[in-house]
């Protein structure tokens, strides 16, 4: 019996607007980098 799993997953480029696409790249782009910036200064506290 297969099991079912639930994914957790959010596409935020179904949008045809090429301007709301190109900020919300930009906007995980951001998270993103702030959230390697966030790890990497635990990490330096920790060594």
């Amino acid at each position: 019996m297969p099991r079912t799993t639930k994914v957790n997953c959010k596409n935020v480029f179904k949008n045809n607007d090429k301007e709301s696409i190109k900020a919300a790249y930009n906007l995980k782009w951001i998270e993103l980098i702030n959230l390697y910036e966030k790890v990497k200064c635990t990490i330096s506290r920790m060594t």
